[in-house]
């Protein structure tokens, strides 16, 4: 594992943002599971998990690929990579290797994966069409991309609207392009990877109407309790309009009639030409 510094998110990569982000894995889970077995992942591959985070997605992929094949965690953060070894070594799962580096430097392997996961990646660098020609080079022939990305992050709302929502909403965005990202990626990338040699073969568009009985519903409710004080931080919320999102999130919780959106995503799956 190649040492640096560890570098802060935008969303942090504390204790809360961790735990914040293994309930997000588990609410996502079956959707990606899904999308790995269309694409063909299975016994033997090797995979790179892009951007891996704290390594929920490696872990499941490590189980599915076994001993015969190798998970490769690329991850920018020590700290989120320090929780996946620990993790992996727990369960004794030897085939992930972790890369400590930025993506969009010189850390990729070359022309070695059979597939990349890319989960919420491209929506937080600078370059996204350095990445995807940076992704296209660690593919083999024929290897493909797995992608699930933000199309429309606005379409996060509660029906019927509240305003306090629709603030932080709108103040995560800001965040987000401040810091060099673009939390609507997906749209260009219909157009972006068969620049870069990539053929779609599968694209869904998914968005959910949830209550507060459904499992879903903790995810948006947990980015909302953790994420308000950071806005805070970050100078795009006041302190008041943060606590204002907090109570109306936790008014609707305890409303059983009450409804839901989530941001809409995109599943894609684009492989390189053989």
């Amino acid at each position: 594992m190649n040492k640096m510094p560890d570098r802060d998110y935008v969303l942090g990569t504390h204790d809360a943002e961790i735990e914040r982000l293994g309930l997000q894995h588990q609410v996502w889970r079956r959707a990606a599971l899904s999308l790995w077995e269309r694409a063909g992942v299975s016994r033997g591959s090797v995979v790179i998990d892009s951007g891996a985070g704290p390594g929920f997605a490696s872990l499941d992929l490590a189980e599915i690929t076994g001993d015969e094949g190798r998970v490769i965690a690329m991850e920018r953060s020590e700290r989120f990579l320090g929780h996946l070894k620990k993790e992996a070594t727990r369960r004794g799962l030897t085939q992930i290797q972790l890369i400590e580096g930025d993506l969009s430097c010189d850390v990729w392997p070359q022309g070695l994966a059979d597939f990349i996961w890319c989960r919420w990646v491209l929506a937080f660098v600078n370059d996204p069409a350095d990445i995807v020609a940076k992704m296209a080079r660690a593919l083999k022939p024929g290897g493909a991309i797995m992608i699930q990305e933000y199309s429309n992050y606005r379409t996060w709302q509660f029906a019927p609207h509240a305003p306090e929502l629709d603030r932080f909403v709108d103040a995560v965005v800001t965040t987000w392009r401040a810091s060099g990202g673009e939390p609507d990626i997906a749209l260009e990338l219909p157009a972006l990877l068969p620049a870069h040699g990539f053929a779609i073969e599968h694209v869904e568009a998914i968005q959910f109407a949830i209550r507060p009985r459904d499992f879903m519903w903790q995810w948006p409710a947990r980015f909302v309790a953790v994420n308000a004080s950071r806005q805070v931080e970050l100078g795009s919320m006041t302190r008041a309009e943060a606590e204002a999102a907090v109570r109306v999130m936790e008014e609707r919780s305890k409303d059983p009639s009450a409804v839901m959106l989530t941001p809409t995503v995109l599943h894609i799956i684009a492989r390189k030409s053989g």
